[in-house]
Order: C-alpha cells, then sequence, then structure tokens
C-alpha cells in the first residue's frame, strides 16, 4: 500500500477535551480514525501526549508514512516501534500512535474492498479462531453480547465506579441493546422514587448519577435486573482509591483482606456476575484469591476482570495467566498504542480460556473501531454503555449483526453466562 496522503487534526472529543485524528488517502479512497482516551488512566497504560505535542510529533514523524510503501498492518506498526523505541511510547505518544495505526487498518480494509470487522477476521481468523476454539468449544467467532454502564459512582455516595447490566442470555445483539434500553428507563424511575435528589443527571458514560449509596443503588439494580432477565456487573476502578496502604472510601478504610470480603459479601448478596478492577492494579495476588473463591463458592465462574491490572498489555497479561489473577481481560486499544499489540493480547487472553471485553474510554468520539475490533476477534462482550452518544457503538452493532446474518461469513452467537 503506498499512502497518497496523511494527516492530522485536532478534533473533540465526547467529553468537549480535544483530540486528534489521523486522515489517510491511497488510491482507493480516503479514512479517518479519531483517538479516544481515558479521564483516569491505569500507570501502566502508554503515554498520552497533549494534542498540540501529538500534532508537532507528527509533523516530524509524518514523512515515514508517505515515502514507504507497507504490506500489512503489522509493517505500520513495527514502524512505529521503530520510530519511537520506548516502552510505552513516550516519545511520539501512544494516542498518535494509534491514530496511525488505525487508519492504516482501515486503508486496508478498503484495499480488500471489504467492512472492517471482516477484514480483521480474515487476516486474524487462523490465530483468533483456534484460541476461541480452544477456550470455548466453538469453531466460529462470535457476536459480542453488551455489557452497559447504567449507573454512575464516586459523585453520589457510592465508592464504586460503575454498575453495570448485562444479558443472561442473548438472542442476538439488537434483542440484548433493547433490554438494556428498557432497564436504562426503568432504573431513571426507580432513581427519581427512591433518591430525592435525583434529576436525571448523567455521567460522561451517560449513565445515571445518584446520591445513593452502593447497597441502595444494588437494591434497585437488582430488582430492575430480574424484571428483564439481566445480570448485574461492577466496576469497582479499585486504584483509584487506593492510598499505598488502604482502600478510601467516604465513610471506612479497609486492607486487602477486607476489601477482599466486601466484594465477596457483595457477590454473595447480589446478582452479581461481572466485576472489573476489585483491587489497585499491581495487586495480582488479590485478584487471584478473589477469582478463585467466587468460583468456588458460586458453583459458577464469575467474571473477574482485569483492566487497569493487564491495561492491554502482554506482558502483565502473562504475569495474571500465570498467577491465575482473573478470567477476562477488559480490552482498550489506547492503553497499548497499536492495533497488532491489541490483537495479540486478545488472542494470549483466548489461548487461556479468559473471556474478553472491547471497551470504550470515557472521552469518546463517534469512530467506530472498536465495534469492528470485537466482532473481528470473537470478543465475548463489548462494553460501549448505552445512551448518549454511546448509541453511536451500539448502533454500529446492530448494523454489523444485520450484515453478518446476510453473509456468508460464519459468526455465532455471545457467550452464555
Amino acid at each position: 500500500m503506498i499512502v497518497r496522503s496523511i494527516k492530522i487534526r485536532k478534533i473533540f472529543a465526547t467529553n468537549s477535551l480535544p483530540t486528534i485524528e489521523i486522515e489517510l488517502q491511497t488510491k482507493d479512497g480516503t479514512v479517518k480514525s479519531a483517538v479516544p482516551f481515558g479521564t483516569s488512566a491505569g500507570k501502566h497504560e502508554v503515554a498520552n501526549l497533549p494534542v498540540d505535542e501529538a500534532i508537532r510529533k507528527f509533523a516530524i514523524i509524518g514523512r515515514h508514512f508517505r515515502t514507504q510503501s507497507f504490506d500489512n498492518q503489522e509493517d505500520v506498526d513495527k514502524t512505529l516501534r521503530i520510530i519511537d523505541k520506548t516502552p510505552n511510547f513516550s516519545e511520539i505518544g501512544g494516542n498518535l500512535a494509534l491514530g496511525i495505526s488505525a487508519a492504516f487498518l482501515k486503508a486496508f480494509a478498503m484495499a480488500a474492498g471489504t467492512d472492517l470487522f471482516e477484514h480483521v477476521y480474515n487476516s486474524t481468523k487462523s490465530s483468533v479462531g483456534q484460541a476461541t476454539k480452544q477456550a470455548t468449544g466453538q469453531k466460529r467467532p462470535i457476536m459480542p453480547s453488551p455489557l452497559a454502564n447504567v449507573v454512575g459512582g464516586w459523585h453520589g455516595q457510592s465508592d464504586i465506579q460503575e454498575f453495570l447490566l448485562l444479558p443472561f442470555r442473548q438472542r442476538s445483539f439488537v434483542d440484548s441493546a433493547a433490554l438494556l434500553s428498557e432497564a436504562y428507563q426503568s432504573m431513571k424511575e426507580e432513581l427519581k422514587k427512591e433518591d430525592n435528589s435525583f434529576n436525571g443527571g448523567k455521567n460522561l458514560e451517560s449513565a445515571w448519577m445518584t446520591n445513593l449509596n452502593h447497597e441502595g443503588v444494588l437494591k434497585i439494580l437488582t430488582r430492575v435486573a430480574n424484571e428483564k432477565l439481566l445480570k448485574v456487573g461492577l466496576d469497582v476502578a479499585a486504584s483509584n482509591i487506593w492510598d499505598g496502604r488502604k482502600y478510601v472510601y467516604k465513610h471506612d478504610k479497609l486492607i486487602r483482606t477486607e476489601q477482599l470480603d466486601f466484594i465477596t459479601d457483595l457477590a454473595k448478596r447480589f446478582p452479581i456476575v461481572y466485576i472489573e478492577d476489585p483491587f489497585e492494579e499491581d495487586d495480582f495476588v488479590s485478584h487471584a484469591t478473589l477469582t478463585h473463591r467466587l468460583s468456588e463458592r458460586s458453583g459458577h465462574d464469575v467474571m473477574i476482570c482485569g483492566d487497569d491490572l493487564y491495561v492491554t498489555n502482554i506482558k502483565r497479561l502473562k504475569i495474571g495467566v500465570e498467577q491465575k489473577s482473573t478470567n477476562t481481560a477488559l480490552v482498550k486499544p489506547n492503553q497499548i498504542g497499536t492495533i497488532t499489540d491489541t490483537i495479540k493480547f486478545v488472542e494470549e487472553a483466548k489461548k487461556h480460556g479468559m473471556k474478553t471485553v472491547m471497551s470504550h474510554r470515557s472521552g469518546e468520539t463517534e469512530d467506530t473501531l472498536i465495534c469492528h475490533l470485537a466482532v473481528g476477534l470473537a470478543c465475548d462482550y463489548v462494553k460501549f454503555g448505552i445512551s448518549g452518544e454511546r448509541a453511536t457503538k451500539i448502533n454500529e452493532m446492530i448494523r454489523i449483526e444485520e450484515k453478518l446474518k446476510g453473509s456468508g461469513l460464519e459468526i455465532g452467537r455471545g457467550l452464555q453466562i
């Protein structure tokens, strides 16, 4: 592939803060890639340079992509690693690296004359397909199930960052999304009844904001989940409340063992099947203890998911695999900086029987790259939210599902809990 032109521009994310977009033109046409970012980032993520600095870096390195011919995605991403030899893209920025990497992925799909998800599937089906078969017994990739943030914590009385809902069984993605949408609206009505201060406010991901504590939210969430045949999930984001010795809640401070008992108790009393980042980002051992404990006590595996623990980094994932820290891994391409590294991370997780969850960031864009990666890489879940600008990605998943039904591409259904 020969690039006719490649340029960068400043655009704005869903939280009104600036980010970057790469526009790439080849003989086949033009593609654009916008880069999301997290409001709070794990300390092991790649560096995210300020937008103006990323634009200055692009002015220096852009020539490498205008003057070379690239045969495949790995060629592009190897070039990025040659340009920036640091492990965390501290020279050019992981945001700039991902913008370039993702733009080329879209250009390769355009050159192949396929949808992006199909291009990802075709270019990785041997490795991802084998890993999926080994992990699930299925020979086919799967249509992910939605995992939605419906109530946000932290700003109210709850110290838990996100309260999530997910389908118990999935007939189709569009059906699951409809259930989550109904539950989201039901939560609004229930919060009006239980929280006198509730005024319909939303957080950056359009989840409802309430002054109820975690117990109050979970009681309402359980009622709604039972009515809609859904299950409950939590994103504890424990690194954000860890002070180096204890987990500092609004009304309590817990040492590691007390945090373990606290999370275990919640999982025992409520229909919680997904728990993300229950401990701080370097505590592989406590994650492993909780994973074992909840599997042993509940009779089925509660999904214990590593986000800040892994940051889509295969080296950290291998530590987690060795210690059996989690049975689920979150995937955020901007945490690692290239499409190739993202693919290798998913392959490694699947090889060891872990579920994978492709996730948005709080500072999102209208770019639907992660939808196509989630389907092409056969992720088990997609974590997008359910309202506001998050509907952009939900709707793209619905379109992809329609295309799959009308194509010869063999894509199965999401895993059941």
